[in-house]
């Protein structure tokens, strides 16, 4: 369905000119990201006509390079499509397993719902989805469930879905199925960390592979599914974004791209904190997700998507500058910063950005980040209300909705920023 949304150059005070936002109305939850001939398709929870949260439809942007995106006519409308069409996610079905396939388009299929999942399919590539059987559940948790996600399994060479509930307490129903129709319930992970929009990833490792299970808060917990029933010896849950996380934060409701070539796990996630006179809401900036042996154990790194280098307009560059106060550097609002600072010499240093990410006692803003040889490596993206906060290539990751301010180096001590590089960023809106 085509929604009349008003017009707009995107170029409103506070809105994000390289975080995605709707045209018009509200977004929350990132729903079934998925890559398909060469286009990335982000669809999203949406009340079109609304400024907060209302009766949900699913939005839908495209994109060639998880960057520039296009807004596209709403996917899934509670008009033609039926029930509660709250989060969930999508999956090509390449093998046409389904046999939904009609015509030249391999068939994609998202799942929906509260209190059992609803699938909806579509034949044209992703942008319109017809109905299953009518909206018949093809499965029914107990209790309050919602937010389905289905994965693949190359070693059973089974499907999977995953489903919270709180059937006694918070979880995550499996489920498994052969033609991504008919689903067959396997096990329950129970942990009262695992709440809502779950997630269930195949992450490649040296060693061979690892599962990765998190909750919308971006909690996580790494383990081994074996085709039916998932097992992580972890007692404690890390996070996938060190903030404070919950709905309407800064990071919520992160999911990854299906079908993405070369096994790329990229994600994103909902940023809550920004809005403007036509639109409430944004997602976070793509990044890829990698796990690695550390010295802590298993911990997944986060870096921003490499594709964000094609918006850079002109660099500057600065190197060895010591720091012993503050110092001032000329900004816009829109740009992206990396440095390398010694920090053997220093009880804090802060960067200045609209908010204070700062460095001290071996943290970054509360977050574990050890030097390396007395150096820290730092990755900032500013935006005109997002922020997001890189450490370590990856070993942190913190993002923000937060107004920029001029930046400036502040530092307890004497730290040494060996390089200092920023480039400014031009916008995605074409």
């Amino acid at each position: 369905m085509t929604y009349p949304y008003p017009a707009t150059n995107y170029q409103e005070d506070n809105r994000g000119q390289f975080h995605f936002s709707t045209r018009a109305g509200w977004m929350n939850d990132v729903n079934a990201p998925l890559y398909y001939r060469g286009v990335y398709h982000l669809y999203y929870q949406h009340a079109p006509s609304s400024l907060v949260w209302d009766t949900m439809h699913w939005g839908h942007a495209t994109s060639t390079d998880l960057v520039h995106w296009t807004q596209q006519p709403i996917a899934l409308d509670p008009q033609l499509h039926p029930g509660d069409l709250w989060s969930g996610g999508g999956v090509v079905d390449l093998e046409n397993v389904s046999g939904l396939k009609a015509g030249e388009d391999d068939p994609i299929l998202v799942s929906s719902g509260t209190n059992g999942v609803t699938v909806f399919y579509s034949l044209d590539g992703g942008n319109t989805f017809l109905t299953y059987a009518d909206g018949k559940k093809v499965v029914t948790p107990g209790g309050t469930s919602r937010d389905p996600k289905v994965f693949r399994d190359p070693v059973s060479e089974t499907w999977g879905m995953v489903v919270w509930s709180d059937e006694g307490g918070n979880g995550v129903d499996f489920y498994t199925s052969i033609n991504l129709l008919d689903w067959t319930f396997t096990s329950r992970y129970s942990a009262d960390w695992l709440f809502e929009c779950p997630n269930l990833i195949r992450m490649p490792i040296d060693d061979g592979y690892r599962w990765l299970l998190h909750g919308g808060s971006g909690k996580y917990v790494v383990g081994e599914w074996d085709g039916t029933t998932y097992h992580s010896d972890w007692t404690e849950p890390q996070k996938l974004n060190q903030t404070e996380t919950f709905a309407g934060a800064g990071y919520y409701a992160g999911l990854t791209f299906e079908n993405v070539p070369d096994g790329r796990i990229v994600s994103m996630a909902w940023q809550g904190e920004n809005k403007g006179s036509i639109w409430t809401g944004n997602a976070s900036f793509p990044v890829d997700l990698t796990l690695h042996h550390t010295d802590d154990g298993l911990r997944v790194f986060s870096t921003p998507i490499p594709e964000l280098a094609s918006l850079r307009e002109s660099t500057q560059t600065w190197e060895n500058l010591t720091v012993a106060d503050s110092w001032q550097f000329p900004a816009g609002s829109t740009y992206e910063l990396e440095a390398t600072v010694d920090v053997s010499q220093v009880t804090s240093f802060t960067l200045k950005v609209g908010r204070d990410v700062t460095y001290q006692d071996q943290k970054l803003d509360g977050a574990k980040l050890e030097p390396v040889n007395g150096r820290i490596k730092l990755h900032l993206l500013v935006d005109r209300d997002q922020l997001d906060v890189f450490g370590n290539d990856g070993a942190v990751y913190q993002s923000y909705n937060v107004r920029p301010a001029e930046l400036e180096l502040v530092a307890e001590g004497r730290a040494i920023v060996e390089q200092l590089t920023i480039h400014e960023l031009g916008s995605i809106w074409r």
